[in-house]
């Protein structure tokens, strides 16, 4: 018997209203140089810690985060569409809190979407950073859509 508390990642499983998170993490220089490198761009850069502004997109993907530690197993998902809202820059040194909640799941077209609707915040202060929503079509159990 497994020891991992999270819950299989299939249809059954993925609720409206169901929450995800708080994940917490430290903005990184290491982490805002990695992405500034792989996305061709520089961050706007400052000496001092927590002046550095990193890439607004770098934490696109934090939803993958936030159903990690809910979820296991399952073949993945096809990303179908995404939104943001930046409210205020993540900075090199700040602690960041994210929580997310599933706002839709159904079936269309024979497959089976949901949608996580997140947001970042200032882990101090509760400054909200970045709202999001990403809407996704899970995979069957062979990997594929149909």
């Amino acid at each position: 018997m497994s020891d991992d508390p999270r819950l299989p990642m299939c249809p059954e499983n993925l609720r409206v209203g169901m929450r995800l998170g708080p994940i917490f993490y430290i903005v990184t220089a290491e982490q805002t140089g990695a992405f500034a490198q792989a996305v061709a761009s520089e961050p706007v850069s400052s000496t001092e810690i927590g002046k550095t502004i990193a890439s607004p997109t770098m934490r696109l993907p934090d939803y993958a985060l936030l159903i990690a530690e809910h979820l296991k197993g399952g073949n993945g998902g096809v990303h179908a569409k995404h939104w943001c809202e930046f409210h205020e820059p993540m900075r090199i040194g700040q602690a960041v809190k994210t929580t997310g909640v599933i706002t839709e799941a159904f079936r269309k077209r024979g497959k089976f979407y949901f949608t996580l609707e997140y947001e970042s915040r200032d882990a101090d202060t509760d400054q909200l950073l970045v709202r999001q929503a990403i809407t996704s079509v899970l995979l069957n159990e062979r990997g594929t859509m149909s």
